[in-house]
């Protein structure tokens, strides 16, 4: 909780408070940890059970690929993962677009910048324990910082029909820091592609 309370500080001097939606549900993972909201709309199939984005649980390390290269393999790195399981209820989905924010915090600066990106499923199944996942590269943590809270926004043929935002504090989505495009990056743009690829739906070519 130590995290969501100095975000909380820091963040009120950038822009007001906001009320919680009305269907946000708080829940606390064991262990005591940030805690995150989910709500939805209740009425398009779609639910937000579990998101992670800060913690350890948040942080990967590059996948190793064996292959007949000689060329000499780097230690690997740390990438953060922002990560999100959802149940939808309806036979066959044709799209779902997940908008996501992503805000860290440079450590000697205190410097906040906004990562946003898009990512688009199609024919997601009916059934429980999808996950869409979005990432930021080792140097990208290096340089800018360490997420400090991230938001989704989950979006069906235009209308939005769920959201979760870890830690819970809404206010990340109306404050104007520098944001930068592009570096928020989906599963197919990173070496992740390729694992456990049956685990996930196929993303929309943009």
């Amino acid at each position: 909780m130590k995290m969501a309370t100095g975000l909380s500080i820091l963040l009120v001097c950038l822009f007001s408070a906001s009320q919680a939606s009305a269907q946000a549900r708080r829940v606390v993972a064991p262990g005591a940890g940030p805690v995150a909201s989910y709500s939805s709309a209740g009425k398009a199939g779609v639910t937000i059970r579990k998101m992670e984005a800060t913690g350890p649980n948040a942080k990967v390390r590059t996948p190793e690929f064996t292959n007949d290269a000689t060329e000499p393999q780097a230690q690997a790195k740390e990438w953060a993962r922002i990560s999100v399981q959802y149940d939808t209820d309806v036979e066959w989905i044709d799209e779902l677009e997940f908008r996501y924010m992503v805000l860290v915090k440079h450590a000697k600066t205190s410097t906040l910048i906004m990562f946003p990106g898009n990512v688009t499923y199609v024919d997601i199944p009916k059934g429980k324990r999808h996950t869409s996942t979005v990432f930021l590269r080792p140097t990208t943590l290096e340089r800018y910082g360490n997420v400090e809270w991230a938001g989704v926004k989950i979006f069906l043929r235009g209308e939005q029909v769920a959201m979760a935002q870890m830690p819970d504090d809404q206010r990340p989505w109306t404050m104007v820091p520098k944001t930068k495009d592009g570096v928020l990056l989906n599963r197919d743009q990173t070496p992740f592609a390729l694992v456990a690829i049956d685990n996930y739906q196929a993303i929309k070519p943009k």
